[in-house]
């Protein structure tokens, strides 16, 4: 490999300086609010970035939300041209949301914002110099709590008039408003975006599907609060920092319980204004489960509170299950009498919504969302059958909604930059688009910063950028990405991030060392050994083979990447290991071996299907060696062992019911890569159908589970996508 030299790209700001208000840059959930006034240029450019995240406006109206997010320490700026937009003088405004939390989503860093307006090639407003005024956005509740344990917070806000005047009136009156004093913070490392700019079309609600009347109860002492909102055991999960329960200026999670529905008509009309007073509420549905900015517009009569639940699929009582997810589905305005654009700041993932007035009188139309996504490929299923067609859609909107900066894994509870998902999600960008362009940003990230908090030397995050003060990680997904670094040198012929990785991939190696036993099998792993989300998952000690089996393939890749047959044969002799250990009598492998009281590691006796896949997976059997096996695999296992949407539950008909069945994630998408690898195309036409289509149509995205229990817009999923290509079915 040809040795170049890794180097960080830096960007420059004109004159702007990082900045926030004074003494404040450290404070949960404080949002401010930039303006300025443009003179009308030929061309007109915002460049900027931040911490949290922002957006910015013309006119008030929606331009743009950021930043790319980026390793600790590293800003990615964005430079957006808005001469499209700004034909003559208009007001530009830039709300920053400083988090102050630690998340999967936004890192745990100080706030602070960076922007300059450059008007025909001049800077005519720069922080830290001239030219914007600044506030704090007192209409947004701060003192709220969080949305999910992996996420930052939700959403209620007081509105008046005021804030339309700051956003688009050329002349203000200054007293008007709280005007704040920001001052410069310490130096930041910034760098190039690196991928494309988001899509953010406007897609109205395609019906209403029901109208009720509801009482507001008070459940508030009798409901147990999600760890994340009220924490038990001095740890909630990944969230450590929180408002308490007495510090909330809203507890919105009571608020959306409190709602008691007595009577419900269901409807399916075309929507149009619809006038709501105390009590009443309108159930709306998305074309298909939709990632954006909840938005709607509304003329308030008197003063009016106005609550919106939200998911991506109906319940079966007719009601939205807003907390379904481990989450807070729900946002809220209160609003004074008046005329209002009204959206939400973060984007949600719904495919349905209810709109509350708890208070007050509305009426409420063009109700929908601002949808974040990636750009709409320039490919299509070319086949003829329409469930697969469906499938191939379902997929591509899977992909769009979870590819913009990064690879996420949801777009919902998440948003997170998880590994071995990522193995999975670049394969699809590579299809779609022609480029690695997310992947190289999201594999940059792992490798910017020199260590990662609380993650043992060596190791990798399991998501990235994320805060992982609890120390958690799991092993398994480091090897994922080895996996994915061998395959992305195959796509992209990036030798320059390769070899700036060998020293960190190495280091890895060397945290594995530590666990391997006399047999060099690893043994009695930390943290969260990850195999799957189903039995395998409790399989995972003391010696685990579908681990080791990835730790071979591992081993392998890392091999192939700085060309060491000393990794090689390491590989190989392990590979030799597992067969004579893991294979039974029974002819299948074994998940895992015990350490007894004889002080010696003996099988369970505990099979998966998942484990079976694995070995096949990573090169530990093959078909012509393992036959029989593979006869099993290939027509006993798959999804009609399964009742539709009661996973894990078999038929009948299922043969080997004392092999637990696989799960989507990952063990179904492992039986399909084999499928597609040994060139069983007609099988795993057939298979696809099987799992995917109750996804299709319910909701026209692709889901994390066989079953709806969790997210149903998940990332990987739309490697489907992958394989249709591979078999012709996508074109330009």
């Amino acid at each position: 490999m040809e040795n170049k030299k890794f180097e960080i790209q830096t960007v420059r700001f004109e004159k702007a300086q990082p900045v926030w208000i004074l003494g404040r840059d450290k404070e949960m959930n404080l949002w401010i609010s930039l303006r300025a006034v443009t003179k009308g240029a030929k061309k007109t450019v915002l460049r900027l970035t931040g911490s949290s995240a922002y957006d910015v406006r013309v006119n008030g109206n929606f331009i743009a939300f950021g930043p790319a997010r980026c390793a600790h320490g590293f800003y990615r700026v964005d430079e957006l041209d808005l001469t499209e937009t700004i034909r003559e003088a208009a007001v530009v405004t830039v709300n920053i949301a400083g988090y102050n939390v630690d998340s999967f989503y936004h890192l745990d860093q100080s706030s602070f914002v960076c922007a300059e307006l450059i008007e025909d090639g001049e800077v005519t407003a720069a922080t830290g110099e001239n030219g914007f005024l600044c506030r704090v956005m007192t209409e947004h509740e701060q003192k709220a709590q969080r949305y999910s344990g992996q996420r930052t917070f939700v959403e209620v806000y007081r509105m008046s008039r005021a804030v339309s005047i700051w956003e688009s009136a050329l002349e203000i009156n200054e007293k008007q408003f709280a005007i704040a004093r920001f001052v410069p913070t310490e130096e930041k490392i910034f760098i190039p975006r690196g991928s494309e700019y988001n899509v953010y079309d406007k897609i109205l609600a395609e019906a209403i599907i029901s109208r009720s009347e509801f009482l507001m109860e008070d459940y508030q002492s009798r409901i147990r609060y999600p760890a994340y909102i009220v924490p038990r055991n001095g740890n909630s999960g990944p969230s450590l920092k929180s408002y308490t329960a007495g510090e909330m200026e809203t507890d919105l999670f009571v608020q959306a319980r409190n709602i008691e529905v007595h009577r419900l008509e269901k409807k399916n009309e075309i929507p149009t204004t619809q006038t709501l007073r105390e009590g009443e509420a309108v159930t709306y549905r998305m074309e298909y489960n939709t990632t954006g900015r909840i938005a709607f517009d509304v003329v308030c009569a008197e003063d009016t509170e106005i609550l919106v639940t939200f998911d991506e699929f109906l319940g079966e009582n007719g009601l939205i299950h807003y907390r379904r997810m481990y989450t807070v589905n729900a946002a809220m305005w209160k609003l004074r009498k008046g005329t209002y654009h009204l959206s939400t700041f973060e984007p949600y993932t719904l495919g349905v919504m209810t709109l509350h007035v708890l208070k007050g009188k509305a009426f409420i139309s063009d109700v929908g969302m601002v949808y974040f996504g990636a750009a709409k490929p320039n490919k299509q299923y070319c086949g003829k059958d329409e469930t697969l067609r469906k499938i191939f859609d379902a997929a591509v909107e899977t992909y769009r909604q979870n590819t913009f900066t990064i690879y996420m894994d949801c777009p919902s509870r998440e948003r997170a930059g998880w590994l071995c998902d990522s193995f999975f999600t670049s394969r699809v960008e590579k299809v779609l688009t022609g480029r690695s362009e997310v992947e190289r940003c999201f594999l940059e990230n792992f490798f910017l910063p020199e260590s990662f908090y609380a993650i043992p030397k060596g190791m990798f995050p399991m998501c990235y950028p994320a805060d992982h003060y609890n120390g958690n990680f799991i092993p398994n997904w480091a090897m994922w990405l080895v996996l994915e670094l061998e395959e992305y040198l195959e796509r992209t012929g990036d030798c320059v991030l390769v070899e700036h990785a060998k020293e960190r991939i190495y280091a890895l190696l060397d945290y594995f060392k530590a666990f391997e036993n006399k047999d060099g099998l690893l043994e009695k792993l930390e943290k969260w050994v990850f195999v799957e989300w189903s039995k395998c998952n409790d399989l995972t000690q003391d010696i685990n083979f579908p681990t080791n089996m990835l730790y071979a393939k591992t081993l392998r890749a890392a091999a192939n990447l700085y060309g060491d047959p000393s990794l090689m044969q390491k590989a190989d002799a392990l590979r030799k290991t597992i067969n004579e250990q893991a294979f039974t009598e029974e002819g299948f492998y074994c998940d895992n071996a015990v350490y007894g009281e004889d002080g010696m590691a003996h099988l369970s006796g505990i099979y998966t299907e998942t484990c079976q896949y694995y070995a096949f997976f990573c090169d530990i059997a093959s078909p012509e060696e393992k036959p029989e096996l593979w006869h099993r695999m290939l027509h006993d296992f798959g999804p009609e062992r399964i009742v539709p949407n009661q996973w894990p539950n078999f038929t009948p008909e299922a043969k080997w019911r004392s092999i637990y069945p696989s799960n989507a994630f990952i063990g179904n998408y492992l039986r399909l890569e084999l499928l597609y690898r040994y060139g069983e195309h007609d099988k795993l036409i057939e298979n696809i159908r099987g799992f995917f289509t109750k996804m299709a149509d319910l909701t026209g995205t692709l889901w994390e589970n066989d079953s709806s229990t969790a997210s149903c817009n998940h990332g990987f999923a739309s490697h489907v996508i992958y394989w249709m290509d591979h078999l012709g079915m996508v074109s330009e």
